[in-house]
């Protein structure tokens, strides 16, 4: 209860805040986060696969098969594909479509980044939506290189929605390439 001299008013507070001792809402928020991750993650190895199977495909065409590279890291491989797909590249007739839409999927590989090989630490406001905070350290040039993302849970669903939609709108692209392209 609250009084002031000036006014007469009274006011209850009721703003329950989470007990770290609430099992059932940490059960509950560590399954969200990670189903959450989990169908990020599931986005991006689609699309990963996807790429692969293009230039194994490409990589068989004969003539224009010399030039596509296979090689192991996923960046690597968005990077030959995009080679081959884009402007003056030998599939960029039937790769037309591709290009943007590699384009567009490219800014997502920093989520990636995080989702895989980050540590997340959880937090959950007063109303139960939480909030992750992800953590990587990476070695550039003999040198720590750390990283951070913070991503509240109306952000993920967002995020989640996005990625959905342009990994499969990519992955139906480069299905659509294979198609085109006869071996």
């Amino acid at each position: 209860m609250f009084r002031c001299r000036a006014y007469a008013a009274i006011m209850t507070i009721e703003a329950e805040i989470a007990n770290a001792g609430d099992d059932a809402l940490w059960a509950r928020v560590i399954q969200q986060v990670n189903a959450w991750r989990g169908a990020c993650l599931q986005c991006f190895a689609s699309v990963e696969v996807a790429v692969t199977e293009t230039l194994l495909h490409l990589s068989a065409h004969p003539g224009r098969g010399q030039s596509v590279k296979l090689r192991h890291l996923v960046g690597q491989r968005l990077d030959d594909l995009a080679a081959l797909v884009n402007e003056g590249g030998p599939f960029s007739v039937e790769g037309n479509g591709v290009a943007s839409l590699l384009a567009e999927f490219r800014p997502q590989e920093g989520l990636r980044t995080m989702l895989a090989h980050g540590q997340a630490k959880l937090t959950v406001e007063r109303t139960s939506r939480w909030a992750a905070i992800f953590r990587v350290i990476a070695i550039r040039a003999r040198q720590a290189d750390r990283s951070t993302l913070v991503i509240e849970e109306s952000e993920a669903v967002e995020r989640l929605q996005q990625l959905r939609k342009v990994s499969q709108k990519l992955c139906s692209a480069l299905g659509n390439l294979r198609r085109a392209v006869a071996v």
